[in-house]
């Protein structure tokens, strides 16, 4: 029992390989997003469904017409939780990857990508059944990158993280 006790915060805290892949995904979605819309002023238009149809994203998997992440679990992109389409105006974009367990939840969104300016990031957004907060550069009580802990005390089995990108 005290084997397995200590199998699963092994799990908890330490890196796990395919959430690490699946932070790498979001840089690698950012890239190529950013890059298929160089010649546009903003991303209008923008949602999961054009993603697939024009085929952007070479790097996640598909399961029945959907995108899949590193985790096995489903990715919106598009304008918040539900991946709406981008209104023309908007210069950002969300990722998002639902249905997380509470570690993946935690591992992704205290995920410190090494060059977070490169990437775009504008603001980390954790939402669980109960909760739901935004983190963002500059801010005095809920700042990027988000810590371990603050992410802590907001996943839950089933959280959401999004990734507004710019």
């Amino acid at each position: 029992m005290t084997a397995a006790i200590g199998f699963i915060v092994l799990q908890y805290v330490s890196p796990n390989q395919r959430a690490e892949e699946a932070a790498l995904q979001v840089e690698e979605i950012a890239r190529q997003i950013r890059q298929n819309h160089a010649q546009r002023i903003d991303y209008w238009g923008l949602n999961t469904q054009s993603v697939i149809d024009n085929n952007m994203l070479t790097n996640l998997s598909y399961d029945d017409g959907k995108l899949i992440n590193a985790l096995g679990k489903p990715v919106k992109i598009g304008s918040g939780e539900n991946g709406d389409t981008v209104m023309p105006g908007e210069r950002s974009f969300d990722v998002v990857y639902s249905g997380l367990s509470a570690g993946e939840c935690v591992y992704l969104a205290a995920y410190h990508f090494e060059k977070p300016e490169e990437l775009g990031l504008l603001k980390v957004t954790v939402i669980s059944k109960d909760k739901r907060q935004s983190f963002t550069w500059g801010e005095e009580e809920f700042k990027l990158p988000v810590s371990r802990p603050e992410a802590k005390k907001i996943c839950r089995n089933g959280s959401n993280v999004l990734w507004t990108i710019e």
